[in-house]
């Protein structure tokens, strides 16, 4: 019963989706996606004759926190044919040319048929799902055809359907992972299962990659000039409202790069009508002189943190707090706002250490920055703690890797 009425949300999404992407841009590109998958996937799947390593997440966050793990496979076996899959436009636009997979596609809609001629065709020899997603026929055919199949940097709260009296259904898809990694002893304890690895958080092996491998952008070098600067990224209406008036104080000779969450042009542009420094782009019109940039490009905010004094991270004022990793690696002291961060791990121990503030408003935002600016010994302490903390907590993906050795290990015996 509960897998007809699966079903039929599913028929009833799909739908959906058609009918949105007559006048919304990015239903528009789930359907065209949808429409297409099957010829990509026959082209390059009909004649492969490799050994398949099938990676799926469902959008760009989720990717960024398998990517380590599909790059040390990759690095491992050069000879097995890397399959990457995305659920939402969100990550499969921003990562369709990802070079470290052999192909990057969406993933069928989830159904009997669609998932029966997915895994005949693609043939996985290892699947991994990364930190969500629950595709019931997917992972059904996935144990009846007993392909090793794990789950990846997974959190697991109380509060989820799989723990609930009437979650069954989703309980029972656990069963048809091999193994589960999940990033703390408290998802661990949840799922009270032998299959279950606390193996951490694989973002922090993200972010140190980005750290000891530096992406050099004259851009962004010409417009700072040798400037102090802090980065605004990952931003939204509700934290400019707070931002703005600081950034109008001129309280800090600092200059300010700033990366929206969503680029939209006529919101940057109300922005800089309310900003009384002067204005430049990243992706349009560039001067070196300016006092604030706006970086309107996707891609390039893990790099921007690399020498800011400080860094605010946006998103906590609505649905959810961006990656702070990102900006925690390099060292800066990091602001956010003080609404929704608290189901973020990384988050709370960052203000446990005292290397985060969540704030509420410019002038605790100004007061907050003040401690710490004005005592270089407060300063530089909190960004050696900073970065000792990302360091120390990094080695998830080679965790993962080594069970995927033995598993394959256990294969050819």
């Amino acid at each position: 019963m509960r897998v007809c009425l699966y079903s039929f949300v599913l028929f009833l999404y799909r739908v959906l989706v058609r009918l949105f992407a007559l006048f919304q841009s990015k239903a528009a590109l789930m359907n065209e996606g949808q429409n297409q998958v099957w010829v990509g996937l026959e082209r390059h799947f009909n004649s492969n004759d490799k050994p398949v390593a099938w990676f799926h997440s469902a959008s760009l966050g989720e990717f960024e926190q398998g990517r380590p793990i599909i790059e040390a496979y990759k690095k491992e076996n050069p000879q097995h044919f890397v399959l990457v899959t995305f659920f939402s436009p969100s990550g499969y636009e921003v990562r369709k040319n990802y070079t470290g997979a052999d192909f990057v596609s969406y993933l069928p809609l989830d159904g009997y048929f669609n998932s029966a001629r997915f895994l005949d065709l693609v043939k996985p020899s290892l699947a991994v799902f990364i930190k969500y997603e629950f595709w019931h026929y997917y992972l059904t055919g996935l144990k009846k055809r007993a392909v090793p199949t794990i789950l990846v940097s997974a959190i697991f709260r109380p509060n989820q359907v799989f723990f609930q009296w009437y979650g069954g259904f989703y309980r029972r898809l656990l069963d048809c992972f091999t193994h589960l990694f999940v990033q703390d002893q408290s998802s661990a304890d949840l799922l009270n299962r032998v299959n279950v690895t606390v193996a951490g958080d694989t973002r922090f092996d993200r972010v140190l990659d980005t750290l000891r491998n530096p992406v050099s952008w004259d851009l962004l070098t010409n417009f700072l000039d040798n400037t102090e600067f802090m980065v605004v990224g990952s931003v939204w209406q509700a934290d400019m409202d707070v931002l703005i008036p600081l950034i109008n104080s001129k309280k800090y000779p600092f200059k300010w790069v700033i990366a929206p969450h969503e680029i939209h042009t006529e919101e940057l542009k109300a922005w800089e009508e309310k900003i009384d420094l002067t204005v430049s782009y990243s992706m349009g019109l560039f001067h070196e002189k300016a006092d604030v940039l706006f970086v309107n490009e996707v891609g390039r905010l893990a790099n921007l943190y690399r020498g800011a004094s400080f860094a605010y991270i946006g998103g906590a004022f609505g649905d959810g707090l961006h990656s702070t990793l990102e900006a925690a690696v390099f060292g800066p002291t990091v602001f956010f706002g003080n609404k929704n961060y608290l189901k973020f791990r990384e988050a709370r121990e960052l203000i446990e250490l005292g290397l985060a503030f969540p704030i509420e408003t410019t002038d605790e935002l100004e007061k907050a920055m003040r401690v710490i600016y004005e005592n270089d010994d407060v300063f530089v302490n909190k960004q050696v703690k900073s970065r000792a903390y990302v360091q120390l907590q990094a080695g998830a993906t080679e965790r993962i890797i080594e069970f995927v050795r033995n598993l394959a290990a256990n294969g050819r015996k």
